[in-house]
């Protein structure tokens, strides 16, 4: 008898043990998910004030300021966070060059067509389309290479 209540008991803590588990598993892997996000925004912003901070003395107007992407395509939420941030590593050098300056035929060909590999599968970008302003936008599609 003794032997059944401490063999209830222990069964009885161990599912209560792992149900918790369960329920702790989805928020972990939710707050992942925010800090790899954070991760990726603090990468852009640092990058885009150490860049403004070295050009703040030279402004001039028709300059660029910023390269934001849109995304469309059957792509994860963390495979965009990884794609956007090997975008801005390519596209990072636009920022700070005239606009009047910028050849827009050279432009499109520095993404369009272009393999990126996030976690060991490549994805093919495909520029839809661009607006060449203080802040260029590039609307861009990701899909996975065959």
């Amino acid at each position: 008898m003794m032997r059944q209540i401490w063999v209830s008991l222990l069964l009885g803590a161990l599912a209560g043990g792992i149900i918790i588990s369960l329920y702790h598993a989805a928020r972990i892997e939710k707050l992942y998910w925010e800090n790899e996000k954070l991760k990726v925004e603090l990468f852009e912003t640092t990058d885009r004030l150490l860049k403004l901070e070295s050009r703040w003395l030279s402004h001039e107007e028709w300059e660029i300021m910023a390269v934001n992407l849109e995304w469309s395509g059957d792509i994860t939420a963390f495979t965009e966070l990884e794609l956007t941030k090997k975008v801005h590593e390519i596209t990072g050098s636009l920022v700070g060059q005239r606009i009047d300056q910028l050849n827009p035929r050279l432009l499109i060909p520095l993404l369009h067509q272009r393999k990126l590999t996030v976690d060991n599968k490549d994805y093919l970008i495909t520029v839809n389309w661009v607006v060449i302003a203080e802040e260029i936008l590039f609307n861009l599609t990701a899909s996975p290479a065959s």
